[in-house]
């Protein structure tokens, strides 16, 4: 049976973890390590077990993903590729931002662990990924368009998606090729990929015993 801390279930490593949270959860991390958090109470490792074997099938197929992915750009970015991609945001923003009359709207680009861009709609300010200086012009551009999108639609849901095929034709195609990194400069990995369970444990008691 598994245990906390380092633990190799059908030759691959597995890291187990107690943590307060409610429910078992497995991550697959950028390099392909399984991690399984399981409730400190109510869950025992028992049923870790089972639930992570129940998931061995996705667990091979996401790992193998993860795994397939470039390797990060461990270079750093250079001043002349910020300033060059601050100069095409600001062309970008200036020309959908009139075309969608969208008022008000301000930007920044910082370093973000998993997003090519987020929007803060309440303050409608735009947070651009600086790992943009090294992409294409044309994915740079769905970015904007995206996050430009998010200040009508909050959510990925049906309207976003309408309103992205009035505004860019072939955005999924651009979206595709960015997810997937097809292009000259590997980029970061994606997110940890995660799957948890469908049951909620008994919340942390005072004094309890771990399995």
């Amino acid at each position: 049976m598994i245990h906390t801390g380092e633990n190799s279930v059908r030759g691959l490593a597995v890291d187990v973890e107690r943590r307060r949270v409610r429910r078992i959860s497995i991550r697959i991390k950028p390099n392909g390590c399984i991690a399984l958090t399981v409730p400190k109470w109510g869950a025992t490792l028992a049923e870790a077990e089972a639930f992570l074997l129940s998931k061995w099938k996705w667990i091979l197929r996401v790992r193998a993903e993860t795994l397939a992915r470039p390797k990060p750009d461990a270079r750093p970015i250079e001043a002349s590729e910020l300033s060059a991609l601050n100069a095409l945001l600001k062309d970008l923003n200036d020309v959908w931002t009139s075309r969608l009359a969208e008022h008000g709207v301000t930007w920044k680009v910082r370093r973000l662990k998993s997003l090519w861009g987020s929007c803060h709609i309440l303050n409608r300010c735009i947070t651009y990924n600086a790992e943009l200086a090294r992409v294409p012009q044309e994915m740079v551009e769905y970015v904007v368009v995206h996050e430009l999108t998010h200040l009508k639609a909050a959510n990925h849901g049906p309207k976003f998606y309408r309103l992205m095929d009035e505004r860019l034709p072939g955005w999924q195609n651009l979206r595709r090729r960015l997810n997937k990194r097809e292009f000259a400069s590997p980029r970061p990995p994606e997110p940890v990929r995660i799957v948890q369970s469908e049951f909620d444990f008994a919340p942390a008691i005072p004094g309890a015993r771990e399995a």
